[in-house]
């Protein structure tokens, strides 16, 4: 792997070991290949490695793809079609720059396949949305990926990203989590969210201006700036980009002049066009987000989906819990996370619920001297008139009110935070006769990945975690509305089984082998892990060994979970037995 990844080559010698690539590919999916199970999935990984290292050649591979993608439509070759798509989003996010014809190509393939049966309808709608985002905005996809990937503070896209690996210690061997958590740990420590916002900026800019604009320049430019600066170019093109997406009059030659404007503040007053041709230089995807636990407790997955919605710095801070939240369920989220012991106290009411039997009132200011038995006449706020008193031996008072949703009570606390003065929205005057606003729906701003590591048995414990946390939405909704909750499941099996186990390797992956069957994309891709990951984990301590762990491992999770876009939906039963 390491030698092709380092062999120089000619254009032409490139392109055609691209098309030879490509094709093992479609061999691999026909099952012919001749290369052993352990090695399957390396192949997709060391093509992408590849356009890594000539970024100018990411055009190439998508018009093979393309190529490829067109002539499985004509052959009918359907099994085909989602695994080279996957491969071509892919290079096309990374791409530093695609021509609007190639572009334009992808686009009428996607709207070609809204014709198919699904899943080939669903996932053309998906990307052919994309790739006009992307025709529309260059980089706006790699843009979207890094900001919500690495949480990076954005108004106009405010969506949150993280991967979520969870093991079972007692399913997989100790040199197992621990390669993992090494591996993850690795992923992370080079990067800084100033690198991530310098990485949109430059990706942006090549992208929009193509080969004149000045990489080199670019990137030490923005190494020698503070990160208060870095973080306001980065808003600058954020809001450049998101806004060109928004106007739908706007074209790609008003978006290139925006960006064009904000390259030239970056740079002084030289104008794009007078850099050296150097040709298109990649700009690295950073790696995604990713925290690796070994799963020990029952409630830990809710504990920790509790902690992305809330950091522990504000989990334990009532003004940032209370934004969205009641005193009860706030006492309920901190009680059972964890994060704050705080005791819950029986409180006896005396109250009867009838206002007669409230105690009486205090005398205002002005009454103070007066008895309140007998208020003086001059203050009409102490001194109830007769229909009051009436009307309050007839009334009672209200014990049981509505409780307001959490929709609704967001919605309560959004307009009135809203309207000039602070002033809530239950004070604002409303004419008589008109019906309340409808609540608007609380938006999903976060999406967590959960990547399950083992064999069927891990996946037991999932269902029974997904109950648990089914139930306790069915009580009191908190994670459901404002959390998009995504599952993953990556084979891995250690070897020979314990023996305790009486099922065999094999039958010990059916969950897998089933959703092989059902996507081959899955079948080449994520369940070729399933010998491969105890390989690696077990691999001597080597350079060679730590190349290819660090860049493979995180790799292929950040694939899976970026591109697996096709759902299987399985249905959750309790039995008590």
């Amino acid at each position: 792997v390491l030698a092709l990844l380092t062999s120089p080559l000619s254009l032409a010698e490139l392109e055609s070991d691209i098309l030879r690539r490509v094709r093992a590919l479609l061999r691999e999916l026909d099952g012919h290949h001749p290369s052993c199970q352990s090695d399957r999935g390396m192949l997709r990984w060391t093509l992408h490695k590849k356009i890594d290292q000539n970024p100018s050649t990411s055009c190439v591979l998508v018009r093979i793809l393309v190529k490829e993608l067109e002539r499985a439509e004509r052959g009918d070759l359907r099994h085909y079609i989602i695994p080279l798509l996957h491969t071509l989003m892919y290079t096309l996010i990374q791409a530093p720059c695609i021509p609007d014809e190639l572009c334009a190509r992808v686009y009428d393939f996607c709207k070609r396949l809204l014709t198919l049966p699904k899943p080939f309808c669903t996932i053309g709608l998906d990307y052919a949305s994309r790739v006009q985002v992307e025709r529309t905005a260059p980089g706006t996809l790699y843009q979207r990926m890094v900001i919500s990937e690495q949480s990076l503070p954005s108004v106009p896209f405010p969506y949150q990203e993280k991967i979520f690996i969870f093991a079972d210690p007692e399913l997989l061997p100790e040199v197992i989590c621990n390669a993992l958590v090494t591996d993850t740990e690795a992923a992370q420590v080079s990067q800084s969210p100033q690198g991530c916002m310098s990485c949109v900026v430059t990706h942006a800019l090549q992208a929009a201006l193509g080969d004149t604009c000045d990489i080199h320049g670019l990137r030490a430019r923005l190494q020698a700036l503070p990160p208060g600066d870095v973080e306001h170019w980065f808003q600058q093109v954020v809001v450049a980009m998101e806004g060109t997406g928004s106007e739908g009059g706007s074209d790609r030659g008003q978006h290139t002049a925006r960006l064009e404007r904000i390259y030239r503040g970056l740079l002084g007053s030289s104008p794009a066009g007078n850099a050296p041709r150097e040709g298109l230089q990649g700009t690295p995807l950073p790696n995604p987000s990713i925290s690796f636990h070994l799963w020990t407790e029952d409630e830990q997955l809710w504990k920790e989906l509790v902690l992305f919605l809330r950091p522990l710095s504000q989990s334990c801070e009532p003004d940032c819990l209370g934004q969205d939240m009641d005193p009860l369920e706030m006492q309920d989220m901190l009680v059972d996370c964890g994060c704050c012991e705080q005791s819950r106290f029986s409180v006896l009411s005396t109250d009867s619920g009838i206002e007669r039997d409230l105690p009486a009132q205090e005398p205002c200011a002005r009454c103070a001297p007066c008895s309140p038995c007998a208020p003086c006449a001059r203050c009409a706020r102490c001194a109830p008139s007769a229909a009051d008193l009436e009307r309050s031996r007839l009334h009672r008072k209200g014990g049981i009110k509505k409780k307001l949703s959490p929709l609704e009570s967001v919605a309560l606390l959004q307009a009135g935070s809203a309207v000039p003065g602070g002033k809530p929205a239950g004070n604002l005057p409303r004419r008589a006769g008109m019906p309340p606003e409808p609540a608007a729906p609380l938006q999903r701003l976060h999406t967590a990945r959960v990547v399950l590591l083992g064999d069927d048995r891990i996946l037991g414990r999932l269902a029974q975690a997904f109950h648990s946390l089914r139930k306790r939405e069915a009580r009191r909704v908190f994670l459901t509305p404002r959390l998009n909750l995504q599952l993953y499941h990556i084979p891995v099996l250690p070897g020979q089984p314990h023996a305790a186990d009486h099922a065999g390797p094999e039958e010990l992956c059916e969950v897998a082998r089933y959703l092989g069957r059902a996507d081959p994309w899955y079948e080449s891709n994520i369940n070729t892990l399933c010998h491969m990951i105890p390989k690696l984990a077990t691999m001597p301590s080597s350079p060679s060994r730590a190349l290819v762990t660090d860049l493979f491992l995180t790799d292929v999770i950040a694939y899976y979970a970026r591109m697996g876009t096709q759902p299987v939906c399985f249905q959750v039963h309790s039995v008590k037995v």
